[in-house]
C-alpha cells in the first residue's frame, strides 16, 4: 500500500524495516549464505566442522575396527554408518574378534566354564559376533558352512579359504572343537556349536554322546546341554543338523530354549525337519533366532550348487535377508569361494547369521 492510502485511510505510517537501514548488495550477500545453509547436506556441514576442530583428522579404514571399541550395548554391532558397505568387507580379515573366553560373559563351574549374562545384561551372543553395521541397506545373505571340527583337512579348508564374513558352525562331538572355535574365531568368523538332537530315525542315527532325546526328563537334556556347551568357548549361540525329531517337540525343546535364553545364547533353526518349531518357539519365548532359508548341498554337482546359491540370491532380494547352510565338501567350498567374489557387484552384502536375527 503506498504512503497516500495510508493517508486516505488514516492508517499510521508504515515503520522503516531494519533491512531497509543496509546496503542492497549486502542483503543479497546474507541471502546467499542463508540459501547455501540451506541446501549443502548436513553431513557435510558437520563433516567439514568436525574436521576443522579435530586438525583435519582423516578417519580409520575398516581394517582398524576392533570390537572391543563399540558401545557395550552394541558390541559386536555398528549400527549406523554412511559408509556401511565398505565396513561391511566380506574379505576383511583386519576386523578382530573380541578374545574368548571373556570374563564378563563367562561362568566358571568346576566342570568347566558356561557363557551367562553379564551384571551389567550384555549377552555372550552379542560380544562373540562379528561386527556388521547394520546401517547396510543391501540385501543380506549369511552362509553356515556345518559338521566343522570333525575332518582336519576339510576344517582348514573352510577357516582358510571362505570370506570371515562366512559363519562356521562346529559339531560338539568334535575331539578338539574348542581349539578349532579359538582357530575359525582368530580368523575372523564367527562360530557356532551344534547340538547334537534326536533324529526320527534313531538309534540308527545316533549323532553321539549326550544327544538330546524326546525320551528322557527335561532335567537329563538340561544336563546334557550344559556339558555340551562347556566343551566350547566364544560362540554365538547354538543350532542342531541332527533333530529332526525333537526340534519338533515343544514340549521337550521349550526347556532347552529357555536355558540358552538365559545364558545369553541365540539359536539357528537349521530346519533339521521342515516343520520344525525352533524358530516360532525361539521368538515366543525371547531367545535370539534366525532360521536357515536354504539347503545348498542337496546335490553337490556344480550346476545344482550354482542353482541353489541363485535361489539363495532371489530370497534375499525379495525378503531382505535369506540364510544358506551346508556342509562341507571340497567341491563346495571351492564353488562358495568364487560365489561370494560376485555379491559386491549384485548389491548383496554377506553378514554373519548374528546380523540376521530380527
Amino acid at each position: 500500500m503506498s504512503d497516500q492510502a495510508h493517508q486516505d485511510y488514516n492508517l499510521p505510517p508504515r515503520r522503516e524495516s531494519i533491512l531497509a537501514r543496509y546496503p542492497r548488495n549486502l542483503k543479497m550477500i546474507v541471502t546467499v549464505i542463508i540459501l547455501a545453509l540451506l541446501i549443502l547436506p548436513p553431513a557435510f556441514i558437520h563433516g567439514r566442522l568436525h574436521r576443522h576442530a579435530e586438525g583435519e583428522k582423516t578417519s580409520s579404514s575398516s581394517a582398524d575396527m576392533d570390537v572391543t571399541n563399540f558401545p557395550s550395548a552394541t558390541v559386536g554391532k555398528v549400527e549406523s554408518d554412511v559408509n556401511a558397505p565398505a565396513l561391511n568387507d566380506q574379505d576383511d580379515r583386519g576386523v578382530k574378534l573380541i578374545a574368548a573366553p571373556d570374563s564378563r560373559v563367562t561362568e566358571d563351574t568346576a566342570e568347566g566354564s558356561l557363557p551367562r549374562i553379564s551384571e551389567d545384561g550384555i549377552r555372550p551372543w552379542q560380544v562373540y559376533a562379528r561386527p556388521f553395521n547394520s546401517a547396510d541397506k543391501r540385501p543380506r545373505i549369511a552362509i553356515v558352512v556345518t559338521d566343522l571340527g570333525l575332518s582336519r583337512a576339510i576344517t582348514d579348508q573352510a577357516i582358510n579359504q571362505l570370506p570371515p564374513t562366512v559363519t562356521l558352525s562346529f559339531n560338539a562331538q568334535g575331539t578338539v572343537v574348542a581349539a578349532w572355535g579359538e582357530r575359525a574365531r582368530q580368523d575372523g568368523h564367527e562360530i557356532f556349536l551344534q547340538v547334537p538332537m534326536e533324529p526320527f530315525d534313531y538309534p540308527q542315527s545316533d549323532p553321539g554322546p549326550d544327544t538330546l532325546l524326546t525320551t528322557l526328563p527335561n532335567g537329563d537334556n538340561l544336563g546334557r546341554l550344559l556339558r555340551i556347551l562347556r566343551r566350547a568357548t566364544g560362540y554365538v549361540g547354538v543350532t542342531s543338523t541332527s533333530g529332526s525329531r525333537f526340534t519338533t517337540d515343544s514340549n521337550k525343546l521349550t526347556p532347552m530354549l529357555a536355558a540358552l535364553r538365559d545364558r545369553g545364547l541365540m539359536v539357528l533353526d537349521a530346519r533339521a525337519a521342515p516343520h520344525s518349531v525352533m524358530n516360532d518357539l525361539a521368538h515366543t519365548i525371547g531367545v535370539p533366532a534366525a532360521a536357515v532359508t536354504e539347503r545348498l548341498d542337496s546335490d553337490l554337482s556344480p550346476d545344482a550348487i550354482a542353482e541353489a546359491l541363485d535361489d539363495l540370491e532371489k530370497t534375499a532380494r525379495q525378503n531382505g535377508r535369506a540364510i544358506g547352510i551346508t556342509s562341507p565338501s571340497p567341491i563346495m567350498l571351492a564353488q562358495l569361494q568364487a560365489w561370494a567374489k560376485t555379491l559386491p557387484q549384485h548389491g548383496i552384502a554377506l553378514a554373519p547369521v548374528s546380523a540376521m536375527v530380527q
